[in-house]
């Protein structure tokens, strides 16, 4: 091997190195562990009443003040933080059934870098019963960055068939 190829080849090495660390610490790192992050979070179980009030809230950090989700056909849309955590207090008890677990993220930043686009895969796996269940469903999020903290603002089911 010449020492040009081996130079070359050196310098290919350190790039790549440079850039998977820079992949790991930037922004779009960041939003995968913000949504890691979530997931850990709606796995994790309460059942008492203030439990539950308090997990609902942080749960609520995830999302902006005007989040809208969309569900799809048949559901009403849920618009706002609050309205989130009204609900997510009082289906923690029927949910604990359920792990989520997000996959296949996907984010494409904003030329602001304070806003971004993810695409990703909710599985919703069903435990129990010998043999877990798994519904999975594909989702776009547009996410703001809010006092450092990345935020859910829109969530929408991405129809497969119409």
């Amino acid at each position: 091997m010449t020492r040009g190829r081996a130079a070359l080849i050196a310098v290919a090495v350190v790039l790549s190195a440079g850039y998977g660390l820079w992949q790991s610490t930037g922004e779009s790192a960041a939003i995968e562990r913000r949504l890691d992050a979530l997931a850990a979070e709606v796995n994790e179980g309460t059942t008492d009443g203030r439990g539950l009030e308090a997990r609902a809230e942080q749960l609520g950090t995830y999302f902006t003040d005007d989040v809208v989700i969309d569900l799809g056909r048949g559901a009403a849309e849920i618009r706002g933080r609050k309205v989130v955590e009204d609900m997510a207090s009082r289906l923690q008890p029927r949910t604990s059934a359920f792990r989520l677990r997000l996959t296949d993220i996907n984010v494409t930043l904003a030329a602001d870098r304070e806003s971004a686009a993810v695409v990703l895969t909710a599985e919703f796996i069903r435990r129990g019963g010998g043999e877990d269940s798994i519904d999975a469903r594909e989702f776009s999020l547009d996410m703001t960055r809010a006092a450092g903290a990345w935020q859910i603002s829109r969530a929408k089911v991405v129809e497969a068939f119409r």
